[in-house]
């Protein structure tokens, strides 16, 4: 009878990608063999860490949709190690960046779920050579702790850490085979977000959901590249920036392939309802179109009374 070490390496890698992630951590430990191949059969993963159970809980239901053949980490830290908001953090990322360095070269879609992102992860997150998928979520504003304002979850800083991730190929690592990104809560630039996307020639999805910091330039950007022409899904949500109006609304029409993907406005509080529908009715014929703001719903707390009645 045939075992599991006779079968040929990429097949044995095949069959343990659909085992739950526990029962594939549990395969590694039963030989040296097998944990060298256990390492190498890890090729998606949602990691994520959190101060608390409930905080996880919370954060994994909103997650993307579609993400049920993905293996789901949470980590919740101890109590130790969550007292203050940069312990979180530090922790936080001390923690993805074993797991990450661990599994480097085998790791093809990644979602990362933390408060925030140092430089030392994303330098790790640069060398992750074999990544097709990568989604790196900030936003968690139901997420409570004692040493964290309500409005931390209202801004997204510029950061350096972009930068590892925006280096030029050939000077220093960086990610060059992304099909699918989805930023929340990011404090990207349009510049350091220009150059990942010429890094990853490939890519056909970008999602950007609360990125502040981004302009009508990245929209000129995507207009007039290549990267742009190939997108098939493009969105850009829940922002409040003042750049992000009508003026962006031009360049949409620049991008062919998203006529037959998605586009999303939604949450775009400078963007108006009736003339994106106009644009679109006129110019750009998406079918799969979210606008910036959801259809008036009946307010539960205005209550009609009747003058009359006494």
């Amino acid at each position: 009878m045939a075992n599991l070490t006779s079968l040929p390496p990429e097949l044995t890698r095949e069959i343990l990608n659909y085992l739950p992630i526990r029962s594939l951590l549990s395969f590694g430990l039963t030989s040296k063999n097998n944990h060298a191949i256990q390492g190498a059969s890890l090729s998606t993963l949602q990691l994520g860490v959190f101060h608390s159970r409930l905080s996880g809980m919370i954060s994994f239901i909103e997650s993307s949709p579609n993400r049920s053949s993905i293996h789901s980490v949470p980590v919740v830290l101890s109590r130790s190690d969550s007292r203050t908001k940069e312990q979180v953090i530090r922790h936080q990322n001390s923690t993805v960046q074993s797991i990450v360095d661990r599994y480097r070269l085998t790791l093809r879609d990644l979602e990362i779920v933390v408060w925030d992102l140092t430089d030392a992860t994303s330098t790790s997150l640069a060398q992750l050579c074999n990544l097709r998928s990568l989604s790196l979520r900030f936003d968690h504003p139901y997420t409570r702790h004692r040493d964290l304002d309500r409005s931390f979850w209202d801004a997204s800083p510029a950061s350096t850490a972009w930068n590892n991730l925006a280096a030029v190929r050939g000077k220093g690592k960086s990610i060059g085979r992304l099909e699918t990104l989805t930023l929340e809560r990011s404090g990207i630039t349009d510049y350091q977000l220009r150059q990942i996307l010429e890094s990853n020639p490939r890519l056909t999805e970008l999602k950007l959901q609360k990125c502040l910091n981004l302009t009508e330039e990245t929209f000129e950007y995507l207009a007039n590249s290549k990267v742009g022409k190939r997108l098939e899904v493009l969105h850009v949500t829940k922002t409040c920036n003042e750049e992000i109006d009508e003026r962006v609304l031009k360049h949409i029409v620049k991008l062919s392939n998203v006529k037959a993907g998605s586009l999303s406005f939604h949450g775009c509080s400078n963007l108006d309802n009736d003339l994106v529908k106009e644009m679109n009715s006129e110019e750009w014929h998406i079918e799969d179109l979210a606008l910036p703001h959801s259809p008036d719903s009946p307010s539960v707390d205005a209550i009609e009374v009747d003058p009359d009645y006494k």
